[in-house]
């Protein structure tokens, strides 16, 4: 589990800034669902939705990884509100920045998907840099960049790396022995922002289980039709372009189906994982 206590202190117990792997994000419409309540009752439901999401999503993920050889090394992560950030030091070397880059996408991945098949899309922003992370205490450049990346790149529900950060990924992609795994970690979008591939996660050695797809499907239509405001619904439209896209990279896998689409012509879109011919051809 997290251990702040080693990831960002000293031998003596204080707090200690390392240069990390950093993450934010937050749940899109957070405020818009806190402000539509009109009645203590509708808040107090909203709230335990929420909350349940957050406490399922979050035992997800660190289950996931109590065992996991990435978990081994000290890193910590903190919840407040809507919000979720998370640091792993990687002041170690190379191989302990690779590792450290891997279990940073695929915790982000899990949350991800964890809290959107529970009807929350997160977005957000990981880099690297500068960080504190304690029971006490947030504090470090990295945090603060991460933040503005989350509240102007983002914009929808997806996590945005930063360029630096990028170049990690396809350095360590380089090194590793699992290459294709890493860089189907992250994938390059239509504006240039390389961000994180959560649905991959789908994508298992045994194949893709359509039924998470089909639950993410359900789960955006269903966001979609609560919808009532103009400027949040070109955000889940960014969701089912990607969910196409993904669809449509799969679409010769054992058990595929159209009705795992969208009713969207969006399949050849400008979306392109880290590995693809195409993506290095933009970069």
């Amino acid at each position: 589990m997290s251990n702040a206590f080693t990831a960002y202190r000293d031998e003596n117990g204080s707090p200690l800034v390392r240069q990390s792997i950093v993450g934010f994000l937050d749940i899109l419409g957070f405020s818009q669902v806190s402000t539509s309540c009109r009645t203590l009752e509708d808040s107090q439901a909203v709230l335990d939705k929420i909350a349940a999401a957050i406490d399922e999503s979050r035992k997800h993920v660190r289950d996931y990884f109590a065992e996991s050889d990435h978990a081994r090394q000290p890193w910590s992560l903190k919840f407040f509100s809507d919000n979720l950030v998370l640091g792993l030091p990687i002041d170690h070397g190379d191989a302990n920045t690779d590792s450290a880059i891997e279990f940073v996408l695929r915790c982000t991945q899990r949350y991800q998907l964890s809290m959107a098949l529970r009807g929350y899309f997160v977005r957000g922003a990981l880099t690297q840099g500068p960080l504190c992370l304690t029971d006490e205490i947030i504090f470090g450049s990295a945090l603060v960049e991460s933040y503005q990346l989350e509240s102007k790149a983002s914009i929808v529900p997806r996590v945005v790396l930063t360029e630096p950060l990028q170049q990690l990924v396809s350095q360590a992609s380089d090194r590793a022995g699992s290459a294709a795994a890493l860089k189907s970690l992250i994938c390059r979008d239509v504006d240039g922002w390389w961000f994180v591939n959560y649905l991959q996660v789908a994508a298992t050695p045994r194949g893709v289980e359509w039924e998470v797809i089909r639950r993410h499907k359900e789960s955006i239509l269903d966001s979609l039709s609560r919808t009532t405001r103009h400027d949040v619904l070109p955000k889940y439209g960014w969701a089912c372009r990607y969910h196409n896209v993904f669809c449509h990279w799969h679409r010769n896998a054992p058990g595929y189906a159209d009705a795992y689409r969208i009713d969207r012509a969006d399949e050849h879109s400008s979306i392109h994982c880290l590995g693809d011919s195409g993506a290095a051809a933009a970069v």
